[in-house]
């Protein structure tokens, strides 16, 4: 497994967030965690990238325990995490945004930008251009292409769709295929369940901090309790 995430507990001061969970993500999935807002979706993502800590349990990346890891460390180590919210660096043109992606590269950082701007040509459109002049979409794009940059092994994308309008979540949804198909393995946190299952090898659903079920993406899209809580059906 690439990821093994075992029995996590997760506090903020008095409230426990996050209740013994226990999950993986093999090479070359896509998985998805999908729940309501305030499930623990964020937080867990969170926890593995080593932003929060876990009471008990352990997280095991390429067969090391990085629970004590700091962040940084695991960048350089091969997990890349795109925040909710883009987090982009907004006074910086896009170009130097994916600089900063490639701090933990000895090499290879001029390739890596040119198959980023495959990717998403409207960066290399916007290349000089302030990221905090960029639409929603286009820093969406951004905060993506940034963490590429450091050639990960494992992508966590925290609400890639969030405040987009729907003809830029499909085109979000469609560069995540598209990543899928060059081989990176995704770690999907997503409130749009119908376009994160359509798109995921497997999910997990999360409630108040646990795992209530898990199973193969196209069996919790026809799943009766799944529709009715989180698919609109």
């Amino acid at each position: 497994m690439l990821l093994t995430v075992d029995n996590m507990n997760v506090y903020y001061g008095a409230i426990h967030a996050i209740k013994g969970i226990s999950f993986e993500v093999a090479e070359g999935e896509i998985v998805t965690l999908i729940g309501a807002n305030g499930a623990g979706k964020s937080t867990t993502l969170k926890t593995v990238s080593g932003l929060l800590r876990s009471k008990t349990g352990s997280i095991t990346f390429l067969d090391k325990d990085i629970g004590n890891v700091p962040p940084h460390k695991l960048v350089a180590q091969g997990l890349a995490h795109v925040p909710e919210g883009r987090r982009v660096f907004l006074q910086m043109t896009v170009e130097e945004n994916l600089e900063m992606g490639a701090y933990t590269r000895k090499t290879g950082a001029d390739s890596h930008m040119e198959k980023v701007y495959a990717l998403f040509p409207r960066l290399k459109e916007r290349r000089r251009q302030i990221a905090g002049t960029l639409s929603g979409g286009e820093q969406q794009m951004l905060a993506m292409g940034r963490a590429l940059m450091s050639d990960p092994k494992l992508m966590m994308l925290d609400e890639p769709s969030m405040g987009l309008a729907p003809i830029l979540v499909d085109q979000i949804f469609d560069i995540i295929k598209d990543l899928h198909k060059a081989g990176t393995t995704i770690l999907l946190v997503e409130q749009n369940a119908q376009m994160a299952l359509s798109v995921a090898d497997r999910g997990y659903v999360l409630e108040t901090g646990k795992i209530v079920k898990s199973a193969p993406a196209k069996d919790l899209l026809n799943d009766a309790a799944v529709k009715a809580a989180y698919l609109g059906g």
